[in-house]
């Protein structure tokens, strides 16, 4: 029976350090299984691109989840992925992401991995559209990127059953200037705002950005780069600027715990608030792969975050 609950941070194609973080959290591999005696997992997102073993992490996390040892939410990188392999029935030819150099480099390391085997490719694209775009459950919330209570309200209604995305759903979450598009982004990339000034930095993939990805939790801020998340030209380009008070969603300290990744972290794994935490630590760029303990605690303890460079 399982009466604990792991939170695995975003792995991103890294399958060496999640089997080290599996058995370090006490998950012993059985027949091909990662199984604890009184624990499970959940998966929050952005499983693949950008590491060196995409296929080896899908197996892994899919056996787990297949075998009741594990749950899975759907991060951006698995609801990119989708769109990018599903034909666009509007414009033959086309792709509901569209095959850009940008779009292409995000994706690149995980299709290298399924040049020769379309139909591994085809088996993990339906997989992932069998994931939850956000869970309430065991008393806790969990989502990719952002527990934003209008976008969540705006997509149940579309959504499959367990909040899975339809075809539908999908279609018009693809197109932007739909309230589904701006829903989807919202759960799966989380909030952001446009810079002052015309200020931009360059992101992670070496892209020149205008929009920052904010702190939505936060009840205030007193400077902008308080409430922004990024890599650190983002914060000289905000230096010296008042907060946007009014980008701030905020996240009431009754409501229940909530669990996301999304962000690159950098530093010691610990919770943004006592109810929420942010469990992605930039694994992918030389930081830590990162889960956190939960044995049903409505305010969290920074002792229960365990990791692995």
């Amino acid at each position: 029976m399982h009466e604990g609950i792991d939170f695995i941070g975003d792995v991103h194609g890294h399958a060496a350090p999640l089997e080290r973080l599996l058995r370090k959290l006490g998950y012993d591999d059985s027949d091909g299984v990662y199984r604890h005696p009184s624990r499970s997992v959940m998966f929050v997102g952005d499983l693949i691109d950008g590491g060196p073993d995409n296929t080896r992490v899908i197996e892994l996390a899919r056996t787990m989840v297949s075998q009741g040892e594990a749950r899975a939410v759907m991060g951006n990188h698995e609801y990119n992925a989708i769109a990018y392999h599903t034909p666009d029935p509007e414009r033959p030819g086309a792709f509901l992401r569209p095959h850009t150099a940008k779009n292409l480099g995000q994706h690149r390391t995980t299709l290298e991995e399924f040049t020769d085997h379309p139909a591994a490719l085809t088996a993990m694209i339906d997989w992932f559209q069998t994931l939850p775009l956000f869970l309430e459950v065991d008393g806790v919330r969990v989502v990719h990127a952002c527990w934003d209570p209008a976008s969540i309200e705006t997509l149940k209604s579309q959504l499959g059953p367990g909040n899975t995305l339809t075809n539908d759903l999908l279609i018009r979450s693809a197109r932007r200037g739909s309230d589904e598009h701006a829903a989807v982004e919202h759960v799966l990339k989380g909030a952001e705002m446009t810079l002052p000034d015309g200020a931009g930095f360059a992101d992670k993939y070496g892209h020149i950005r205008h929009e920052a990805r904010i702190r939505w939790w936060m009840q205030e801020a007193d400077s902008l780069h308080d409430m922004v998340i990024g890599p650190p030209d983002l914060y000289d380009a905000v230096a010296g600027h008042p907060a946007v008070k009014d980008a701030l969603m905020g996240y009431g300290s009754n409501e229940a715990p909530v669990f996301f990744g999304h962000y690159w972290l950098r530093g010691m794994p610990q919770q943004q608030q006592n109810n929420v935490a942010c469990l992605d630590y930039s694994i992918a760029r030389d930081g830590k792969l990162v889960a956190y303990r939960w044995d049903g605690e409505r305010r969290l303890k920074d002792d229960h975050f365990v990791w692995v460079a």
